[in-house]
């Protein structure tokens, strides 16, 4: 019974250890506390951050030693007139080295790598050595690597050190001679065909930055046997993006492990790898703007105007809808301007709308509770009441909405509260309240806090923190949505509030506001191959910022056209309206009708003419016409798409037919020889293909009309 036991207990633990993981993590040249590659660097990658591993460069001095760091020169510590490659070790021991990191300055004594590998080997700690190019360590000259490999080996780290480098020819001598040392190579990109097939050939592993990385390169890499690692992993967000992406290995400057969560266990079986969009293509349905001088009437603006304060809309059906609470108003208004106005009763911030089109309009504080929406079914101008209760309540100006409330299966409405990190979700069936149910997020939601739902589930969507930009939930924080690094590149830390996410062609797009705040520009981005890939940027509507949008949002709504296709429908307070269709395929335009110019032409033996055809309409997406003639060896026809061009040394009467997809239009041609020429068998020459509407024949000096009357052109 005991032995059953044991058994289960290591079937189970093996069992979840396939279902939740950590990679390696290694310190940035040592650690972001001390100076870069020094002893104090290393001493806080391992007692502070508590890395399993540490990186460091490696340079070589005029006597030979090797030594940790970067640069041929010393300058960003303090001393930019010593170099590397002409400074002795002794000479270079001698200097203090200056460099302030996070606002702290640190102050420190270069490293010999001998001494870092006695660090590692003292703490257990895997050494990743970099090599940058220098003297006796490079491309052309590894004269000075045996002595490094002889320090590796001095301190008994052979099975665990990884050598780095972008140089190719020193990673094939490194494995050529010593083939127990591990290998990776260095890249910023995403490798190349020839790259990754030289990887493969030699046993390497590629050691990407972060933004090199997709869903198809990991997956390619997984297949052939390849482990990724990348560089430098410093937000939890890119934790979990490029764990999700089977990175083993993570070199950081500052990411504390221990605060990591695990990574779920990855089902590369069934990871399906999509290539980013090459493209997209949009054009414009309708565009009401400030900066078009056209803003439909009284559109509200907080300059003049009637309604300064209809700050959220929702679009259904041509239609904006947008909630004043200063005037309270609902008010609608299309592209010609105000059409109806409804008064409020209790006016508050928030209007949205659902999947179906169903209105919900906000009609209680959110700072306190009970709560209550006025919910209008699609189609239906009467308004009903429903009460419920937030679990976590502050005042949300921005609500948004999935499914369909008025079904059975139902929908959710989504607050975000101020000063909560948790985002509520109030779930709605056959029009009626069922509950309340609250997520945890790791941003703290403001006034201004917004939701992005997801396909209607209520353990998907993305929820955005003005300045902080936009973060992924799905079944669990997942950090940054759409975030390279942590950087003022929107939409990182865009201010404006709004976004919409739909899919094209399985592509997972989002739109998010970009540009100068408030106005109404916009991004899209491709996010299915992890690369956050930015396909189009729209200018924005205006120019009048948060002085013509108290909102400070812009609201995105998508209606799903096909499998291909969505239109995106913009409201920017101030700043106006617009549409555009969006499409991940160019939109065929059908052929409608093609004509030939001339259905009649005469010619003369070896005159050379254009035959042109008309296509209707003029944008059709088809545009090469296809042209033949009856008798091929006797009229030669080169197509240039809209046009052929005809030649002929046969005398007779031929047929060209043009073709266009379905369409068939033919000419008569009619081929002659001048009966007028004194040496008929010479081939004329044509000066003109028409003056006057007449062909033109020279001849000797002499020019003749197509039956060999003189003429004088």
């Amino acid at each position: 019974m005991k032995k059953i036991f044991t058994i289960l207990v290591v079937t189970l633990f093996v069992q979840m250890q396939c279902f939740a993981w950590k990679p390696l993590f290694a310190g940035h040249r040592g650690s972001y506390r001390g100076v870069e590659n020094t002893e104090e660097a290393f001493m806080n990658a391992i007692n502070y951050y508590g890395y399993t591993g540490m990186e460091i460069d490696v340079k070589t001095t005029s006597d030979g030693h090797c030594v940790c760091w970067h640069d041929d020169k010393l300058d960003r510590v303090g001393h930019p007139d010593v170099s590397i490659p002409n400074s002795t070790l002794a000479e270079l021991q001698a200097l203090t080295l200056t460099q302030t990191r996070g606002g702290v300055q640190y102050t420190g004594k270069i490293c010999t790598v001998d001494r870092f590998l006695e660090i590692c080997k003292t703490y257990n700690m895997f050494p990743i050595i970099e090599l940058k190019w220098a003297v006796g360590i490079n491309n052309s000259d590894m004269h000075l690597f045996p002595s490094l490999y002889a320090l590796i080996q001095k301190h008994g780290l052979v099975d665990k050190a990884i050598i780095l480098t972008s140089m190719q020819k020193s990673l094939e001598y490194v494995r050529t001679n010593y083939p127990a040392l591990k290998c990776q190579f260095l890249s910023f990109n995403e490798l190349s065909n020839t790259q990754f097939e030289w990887c493969k050939k030699w046993g390497i592993n590629p050691s990407v930055q972060i933004k090199g990385i997709s869903k198809s390169f990991a997956k390619k890499c997984h297949d052939a046997g390849l482990q990724v690692a990348t560089w430098s992993v410093n937000d939890k967000s890119i934790y979990i993006q490029h764990g999700d992406l089977g990175c083993y290995m993570m070199t950081c400057d500052y990411l504390i492990p221990s605060a990591m969560p695990e990574i779920e266990d990855i089902d590369w079986e069934s990871m399906v790898p999509v290539e980013p969009l090459d493209q997209v293509y949009v054009t414009e349905l309708f565009r009401k703007s400030s900066s078009s001088n056209n803003l439909p009437t009284n559109f509200p603006t907080t300059k003049e105007g009637k309604y300064k304060q209809a700050q959220q809309a929702a679009y259904i059906n041509g239609t904006f809808y947008a909630a004043d609470y200063s005037a309270q108003k609902v008010i609608a208004i299309d592209t010609t301007g105000l059409l109806t106005e409804t008064n409020i009763t209790t006016p508050r911030h928030g209007i949205c709308r659902d999947d179906a089109g169903n209105l919900i309009l906000n009609t209680s504080s959110t700072a306190s509770t009970p709560n209550q929406l006025t919910i209008y079914k699609a189609g239906d101008n009467s308004g009903q009441t429903i009460s419920f209760t937030l679990n976590h309540v502050g005042q949300t100006n921005f609500p948004t909405a999935s499914g369909d409330i008025f079904s059975s299966t139902g929908g959710y409405v989504y607050f975000f509260p101020n000063k909560q990190k948790f985002v509520e979700i109030v779930k709605i069936v056959n029009g009626q309240y069922v509950s309340t149910t609250s997520a945890p997020v790791s941003l703290e939601g403001t006034t201004a806090g917004y939701v992005i739902p997801i396909n209607n589930n209520p353990n998907h969507f993305v929820y955005q923190v003005r300045t902080q930009g936009f973060n992924l939930y799905k079944d669990g924080d997942k950090g940054a949505y759409g975030a390279i690094s942590s950087s003022t590149t929107a939409p990182n830390r865009n201010s404006t509030v709004g976004g919409a996410i739909f899919t094209l062609s399985d592509h997972e797009l989002f739109v998010h506001p970009s540009g100068s705040n408030y106005n109404g520009g916009w991004t899209l981005r491709d996010m299915s191959s992890s690369r956050c890939t930015a396909l189009y940027t729209q200018e924005p509507l205006g120019s009048s910022g948060y002085d013509g949008n108290a909102s400070v949002g812009e609201f995105f709504y998508f209606e799903k056209i096909d499998s291909v296709t969505v239109n995106l429908y913009e409201y920017c307070l101030g700043n106006g309206i617009a549409a555009w269709e969006i499409r991940s395929q160019p939109r065929i335009i059908a052929v409608e009708s093609l004509v030939l110019e001339e259905t009649e032409i005469e010619m003369m033996v070896g005159d050379t003419i254009e035959l042109h055809a008309t296509i209707s309409p003029k944008n059709a997406t088809n545009q090469t016409v296809s042209f033949r003639a009856d008798h091929a060896r006797s009229v030669k026809v080169k197509g240039m798409g809209t046009y052929a061009i005809i030649t002929s040394n046969t005398e007779g009467d031929y047929v060209i037919t043009a073709t266009l997809d379905n369409f068939q239009a033919t000419c008569n041609l009619h081929v002659k020889v001048p009966t007028a020429l004194e040496n008929p068998t010479n081939t004329p020459t044509i000066s003109k293909r028409f003056i006057n509407g007449m062909i033109v024949i020279e001849h000797n000096g002499e020019y003749f009309d197509i039956i060999g009357n003189p003429i004088q052109p």
